[in-house]
């Protein structure tokens, strides 16, 4: 990429380059991203949001048919959209009408079972929605191979969450103090699997998010079935919530500083019965949710891409219950 912008790149992106300057946006324009799960409605907000920030080259990877149910959460598919397209080929014709300067592909085919490096060594961010965690685990260490930053994301009913990985991330501050000339730092992240089976004991259970239950009970049922969870799943999950209920009561009880844990934090009436009903079976995905996360995620993956701003280290989650975005950091670096 040469010195300077066209005069078009210069017109359509002069708010954001009066923002972050010149260097910042031709590190965005170099970027190479992958999303998978196109149907979700979070993937359908981050790749608006990044494709209008100017990425280089955005690839969109969903082969389910615009007219499936699953896509319906997708707001880039338009009305008069070829019903024989796929998500993909869908978002991808608007994502293009949106920012012509973008190099928006929609790749044939689903995502894979199992992770082909060759295929991932093409990108620098890959983010994958609509599957379950024996995939994810697969693609977190595969993209942890080659260096390849890696996200996930969901969002079901009221409650959502996202994943990063950026393994060993150098950025630059976005703040400084006055006169103090900014310095680069490093921010270390867990694998996936580390951050899904790191013991309740290690935890400030006082303060941890409920969803940080939800997403380890369904993470380790998805992890041994290779599929998601559905109602006739609840039973199993609930027993399995409880345990871990159960586990982060002890812990905490034993916690002198922590004192005992609020049983309404994790109760089997607020959180098994409640949170985790609502993320199994509550499918339907809603637009202000998806609004707030795919907003925050998709500045993630600009700060992934860009190394300006410290990163949201691992998790973040977010529901209407509380009306909160919190960050977990969840795991140990192996």
């Amino acid at each position: 990429m040469g010195n300077d912008l066209t005069e078009a790149e210069a017109k359509v992106y002069d708010r954001q380059l009066r923002v972050w300057g010149l260097e910042l946006q031709k590190r965005l324009m170099a970027a190479r991203i992958l999303i998978a799960g196109c149907s979700s409605g979070v993937a359908a907000e981050v790749a608006k949001n990044i494709a209008l920030a100017g990425v280089g080259s955005l690839s969109l990877l969903d082969d389910a048919p615009c007219k499936s149910e699953a896509a319906a959460c997708n707001f880039l598919i338009s009305a008069d959209a070829d019903q024989a397209q796929s998500v993909a080929e869908a978002s991808a014709a608007t994502l293009h009408e949106m920012n012509p300067l973008v190099n928006i592909a929609a790749l044939p085919g689903g995502l894979p079972a199992i992770p082909d490096p060759e295929f991932l060594r093409g990108f620098e961010v890959v983010l994958i929605t609509s599957a379950p965690f024996s995939t994810l685990l697969q693609y977190d260490a595969a993209c942890r191979q080659l260096g390849v930053a890696f996200f996930t994301a969901s969002s079901r009913g009221s409650t959502s969450f996202f994943f990063a990985n950026l393994h060993s991330h150098e950025y630059t501050p976005l703040e400084t103090p006055a006169g103090v000339v900014p310095t680069k730092a490093i921010s270390a992240f867990p694998s996936l699997a580390s951050a899904l089976s790191q013991p309740w004991k290690t935890l400030r259970a006082r303060y941890t998010h409920k969803l940080v239950y939800v997403v380890r009970v369904c993470a380790d049922f998805e992890s041994h079935t290779g599929r998601f969870p559905t109602t006739e799943d609840l039973p199993a999950l609930q027993q399995r919530a409880r345990e871990l209920a159960a586990d982060a009561r002890a812990a905490a009880a034993a916690d002198a500083n922590g004192g005992p844990l609020p049983r309404d934090l994790i109760s089997e009436d607020v959180m098994p019965a409640g949170v985790l009903e609502e993320y199994v079976i509550g499918n339907a995905e809603l637009a202000p949710v998806n609004a707030v996360l795919g907003g925050v995620l998709a500045n993630e993956v600009l700060k992934a891409v860009s190394h300006k701003g410290e990163p949201v280290k691992n998790f973040f989650f977010f529901s209407l219950g509380d009306n909160v975005g919190l960050v977990e950091t969840l795991g140990e670096i192996v």
